[in-house]
């Protein structure tokens, strides 16, 4: 599901929150002794709001690269709490007059560890949220009587079907006095779709072609597509978003394949970070990408590509890659959308 309002919400008050403890801990001129436990638990805490990446190492084999950088990870977070301590032991010399450090207690090591650990089991449930949006809790959490559903809705499907004039959130005519980032998602022309195609090595599908020709990518409406089992959802879990928490279709100039997007971060030529490539991602294009929730052309067969949709950091618990969804085509994709309001 990738980053959601309720997740964007709950990391930055959980950033503000840590940010604030620190400056404090010095305003109220506590001991320096404090620094390193308060070091331990935001260490703790950027740890457990990095649980996709450890996640995606452990799935690549390049777990030992995270562990190796602990030690690094915790000097950064000492000198973050170091410089947060000393800004509000500063403030608070200047508002008292005078310093007046106090000696170190227990609470000096209980608290910041507490913290920490309050604010790891709040990222466990961030990555909950983001990762598992089915539920925004674990089963044995779930208090609800089997077979019933929670009380309120998330969404509603509106029952106007997706067409080529509706698939975009907006399209405004735009001016010639356009600045030239509001021109960038003016329709193409058949030459600039020949020059696309030239570009990519690949012929993209006419229903495709028609929407880039109306406007050159940028935000597409509220767009989903009913799971298997769910005719008529009113939950996030119980759609797929093809187009991500960006909603938006990638512009035509800038369209590559799966493997030019993993190698922003893999070395195709390291034996050790081989599976980051998913198979056949040479002739894979790339439509709208959400971290590497992706939505992607299929050109690994012949005649039309077909369309797939995947998470390729997300793994089973024996470490095999997500399950690709499939459409024969992008017409096929097309007919599937959904439009939908939050509730």
């Amino acid at each position: 599901m990738g980053v959601s309002k309720l997740s964007a919400a709950l990391r930055i008050a959980l950033g503000i929150s840590l940010v604030l403890f620190a400056g404090a801990a010095g305003f109220l001129q506590r001991s320096p002794w404090i620094l390193p436990f308060m070091g331990i638990g935001f260490t703790a805490a950027y740890l457990c709001g990095q649980l996709r990446l450890w996640r995606v190492a452990r799935n690549s084999g390049t777990l030992r690269r995270y562990w190796l950088q602990l030690p690094a990870d915790f000097a950064v977070q000492l000198v973050l709490v170091t410089v947060l301590y000393l800004i509000g032991f500063g403030l608070s010399a200047l508002f008292s007059g005078g310093v007046s450090v106090a000696a170190f207690a227990p609470g000096d090591a209980i608290w910041p560890v507490a913290v920490g650990a309050v604010a790891s089991i709040l990222g466990f449930y961030i990555d909950r949220v983001e990762g598992h949006p089915s539920s925004l809790f674990p089963a044995w959490m779930n208090s609800d009587p089997p077979g019933e559903e929670a009380a309120g809705d998330d969404l509603r499907l509106l029952p106007e079907p997706v067409t080529v004039d509706s698939f975009f959130a907006h399209r405004d005519p735009v001016p010639p006095d356009a600045d030239p980032q509001a021109a960038s998602t003016a329709g193409l022309s058949d030459d600039d779709i020949t020059r696309v195609e030239a570009r990519l090595g690949r012929a993209l599908p006419e229903l495709l072609i028609t929407l880039y020709k109306l406007q050159n990518g940028g935000s597409v409406a509220g767009l989903c597509i009913p799971l298997p089992g769910h005719e008529a959802p009113t939950r996030y879990g119980e759609v797929m978003m093809p187009f991500g928490g960006y909603n938006d279709l990638i512009r035509a100039e800038t369209l590559r394949t799966v493997w030019d997007t993993v190698c922003d971060y893999a070395d195709p030529n390291a034996p050790e970070e081989a599976d980051q490539f998913p198979a056949g991602c040479k002739a894979q294009i790339v439509l709208a990408q959400w971290y590497r929730e992706t939505l992607f052309l299929d050109y690994n067969q012949p005649g039309a590509p077909r369309v797939g949709f995947a998470d390729f950091d997300r793994y089973d618990t024996e470490g095999n890659r997500d399950t690709v969804t499939w459409w024969k085509d992008f017409e096929t994709f097309f007919a599937a959308l959904r439009h939908y309001e939050p509730v």
